[in-house]
C-alpha cells in the first residue's frame, strides 16, 4: 500500500512476498518451466504459492504439473492456489487438478462465473474442482516495483 500513500493495502500488507516468474512475456511457456518454479518457491520457504496460471488440456490430475504440486505439498508443507483455467465453462486445467491444490474459478462483481474462467469438474474422473470461487475481475492487486506495463 505504500506506493498509493496506504489506498489500497490489500488483505495481507505484513506478508512477505517473492516473486517468480515461469511464463514469457507473451503468457505462454512450458510445463517444465512452471514446475521449476513452483520448486524454486517451495524450496524457498514459501508458505502459499499463488498461480494465476493454467495448461489448456485438461487431466485427471495424474500429470506432471498437479503430480508436481502434491509432492512440493507433502515435502514442504506448502500451499498452491492455482486458478481454475480460462476455458469458459469448461474442464478444470492442471496444475489445477492437483488434489491438494487450492483451485480457484473467478466470478465477476454480480457474483457470475466470469466470461473466462473454468468451472469444472475434472476430466476423466469427474472429480469436483474448482475448491472455491472468488472475484476475478477488475480486481486491484500488488505488483512488483520492478514490473512494467499493464501485466
Amino acid at each position: 500500500g505504500a506506493a498509493s500513500n496506504g489506498d489500497n493495502t490489500g488483505v495481507a500488507p505484513a506478508a512477505d512476498l517473492i516473486v517468480g516468474k515461469v511464463l514469457n512475456n507473451n503468457g505462454y511457456g512450458q510445463d517444465s518451466w512452471v514446475i521449476a518454479g513452483m520448486q524454486w518457491a517451495a524450496e524457498s520457504g514459501a508458505d502459499v504459492v499463488n498461480m494465476s496460471l493454467g495448461s489448456p488440456s485438461q487431466t485427471d490430475g495424474l500429470d506432471p504439473m498437479a503430480l508436481a504440486v502434491d509432492t512440493l505439498s507433502a515435502q514442504h508443507d506448502t500451499l498452491f492456489v492455482v486458478a481454475a483455467g480460462n476455458k469458459s465453462g469448461g474442464l478444470i486445467g492442471s496444475p489445477g487438478t492437483a488434489a491438494s491444490a487450492l483451485t480457484v474459478s473467478a466470478v465477476d462483481k454480480q457474483d457470475q462465473l466470469a466470461g473466462f474462467s473454468s468451472a469444472g469438474p475434472l476430466a476423466g474422473t469427474g472429480a469436483l474442482k474448482p475448491d472455491l470461487t472468488a472475484p476475478g475481475v477488475a480486481i486491484n492487486a500488488a505488483r512488483s516495483q520492478h514490473s512494467t506495463g499493464d501485466g
